[in-house]
């Protein structure tokens, strides 16, 4: 039986050295970096359940292995036009605080840099910089959001 992409992105993901290596995804047209070691699985075709009375941005829930993740549209968040993101990509975090995951676009690959292309603003990859993804910023963006519904 061949291999999905599925099967061949975690077969890459596995043997990836996560304190070098950046997995680099996308989201809408913009694409994005963060550190392998943040990365605690990606969904493919996963069923995001809606949740109500939540920011929109919030698209529902994930079951990840028995575990509930909230999901982020991340377009949606930052306002932007077009915030719709085709298919069930889901990229879940690996945080100790919280669960909650992105709603991606595609995972474009995992680049393990050189120290001279990792800047603070993000990876330098052929001649563009791609920014880092803010985790934190995105949790502190839902409690806000969240506190402020319930007032």
């Amino acid at each position: 039986m061949p291999a999905t992409d599925e099967d061949k992105i975690n077969e890459l993901y596995e043997t990836v050295d996560e304190n070098l290596t950046y997995l680099i995804f996308s989201v809408g047209k913009e694409s994005f970096a963060i550190k392998t070691l943040l990365v605690q699985e990606i969904m493919h075709s996963a069923k995001i359940h809606p949740l109500p009375f939540v920011p929109d941005y919030i698209e529902g829930v994930v079951n990840c292995h028995g575990v509930p993740f909230t999901v982020v549209n991340t377009l949606k968040m930052s306002g932007s036009q077009e915030c719709d993101i085709e298919g069930g990509k889901v990229l879940i975090f690996k945080r100790d605080d919280d669960n909650f995951a992105i709603h991606i676009s595609n995972i474009e690959m995992f680049f393990e840099p050189e120290d001279k292309d990792i800047l603070s603003e993000g990876i330098r990859y052929k001649m563009n910089i791609i920014p880092f993804l803010n985790a934190d910023f995105i949790e502190q963006s839902m409690i806000h959001d969240l506190w402020e519904e319930e007032d």
